[in-house]
């Protein structure tokens, strides 16, 4: 670090720089104002020490002209002959962080000065994270923008392929319905159905995906529902299209209440798809009521423990485990959202006898008149 020292006098340099060089640092030397304004356009320093009194211009005038070339961290002594009280006021308006009346005591001044310093260095390394943190920030933003768009892009390709593909599933359905069709052809249409209906499946997540990261939130439309007869019909429906699966329901208690019933099927399906795929042996939904706000579900199947540590990432977006290598990893992301935005909460647990998810839904019973409403 280099110090700058100006003073009109030779003789007062040449102590200073007696006092000072011990600290090891580089001394600079101006005899003028004028000359100092001069150095500091070509360089910075750790620290300025300045006489007031110089005959071009005093130490006032040259700091007011240095203003803008002074780091803001870099300290300002000013030395004076005449410790008048006006001049010290004045000195402190002008920023300095000491004002010293001559004689200076060499032993004070070294140790002002390997203060200062130490705070010159700590403000400097201070501005460079604030600069770091600043870039960080927007290179943040830019990455958040850049998300979002790719986010909405992708929303809006979801939306615009549901016009043809509900051309190809009313295509297979027209053709089924065509008499003598020949069996090899139904065999076909059968099979062009099944995969429109699981594309459509994946564009919907798609959809929900994008809703939940653009911060809309999923929209609900509430109405009257029981959980119990939505939850066996849900399970029937995952029973047929899983034959070897096994899925245990248990009711109890009241279970009424106003949600929206597609949104909570969407996330009970998830949840049973993901525990046939992913256990072993017998799954177990079961319901009951907690009290008379809420209605709590859990979701349990046996199999691979899950590390504590993984736990929180199962309900990030595109997280897809080993054996559903076919799927987007949104559905237990979707079930996340649906539960944040009917304002209920969600948890997981694993050991090795079994992963439980657990869901804990309000009822939201608004004395039987029940609106829409956008959870987010």
């Amino acid at each position: 670090m280099a110090l700058l020292i100006v003073d009109d006098s030779s003789a007062n340099l040449l102590a200073y720089r007696a006092v000072l060089e011990p600290l090891g640092h580089e001394l600079c030397e101006a005899g003028s104002g004028m000359e100092a304004v001069r150095l500091l356009a070509e360089r910075q320093f750790a620290l300025l020490l300045i006489d007031v009194r110089m005959p071009d211009i005093d130490g006032f005038e040259t700091v007011e002209r240095l203003r803008r070339q002074l780091r803001r961290a870099t300290p300002v002594i000013f030395v004076t002959g005449a410790g008048d009280s006006h001049a010290m006021r004045r000195a402190y308006e002008f920023g300095a962080v000491d004002y010293l009346v001559k004689p200076v005591d060499g032993d004070v001044l070294r140790g002002k000065v390997r203060n200062l310093l130490a705070l010159y260095e700590q403000g400097v390394e201070l501005e460079r994270q604030a600069a770091l943190l600043l870039e960080r920030q927007q290179q943040l933003g830019e990455a958040y923008a850049l998300a979002r768009q790719q986010d909405t892009n992708i929303g809006v390709l979801a939306h615009d392929l549901r016009n043809p593909l509900n051309a190809i599933m009313t295509g297979s359905h027209l053709l089924r319905r065509v008499p003598a069709l020949p069996d090899k052809a139904r065999v076909i249409a059968e099979r062009i159905d099944r995969s429109a209906h699981r594309m459509g499946l994946m564009i919907r997540d798609i959809l929900d995906f994008t809703r939940g990261h653009l911060g809309g939130g999923i929209p609900l439309n509430r109405r009257a529902a029981d959980l119990g007869a939505l939850c066996r019909a849900i399970t029937d429906e995952i029973q047929l299209a899983h034959p070897a699966a096994s899925i245990d329901v248990e009711c109890e208690g009241e279970l009424s209440g106003s949600w929206d019933q597609a949104r909570i099927e969407q996330a009970l399906s998830n949840l049973l798809v993901n525990a046939v795929q992913h256990g072993v042996g017998n799954v177990t939904l079961r319901l009951w009521g907690e009290d008379r706000d809420h209605v709590v579900v859990t979701v349990r199947n046996g199999g691979t423990f899950i590390p504590a540590d993984q736990l929180p990432n199962l309900f990030d977006a595109f997280h897809k485990g080993d054996r559903s290598p076919s799927g987007l990893g949104l559905g237990l992301f979707i079930v996340r959202q649906i539960v944040r935005a009917h304002e209920g909460s969600i948890d997981v647990v694993s050991s090795p006898e079994g992963t439980t998810f657990t869901m804990r839904l309000p009822r939201h019973e608004l004395g039987g008149t029940v609106g829409s409403h956008r959870g987010g």
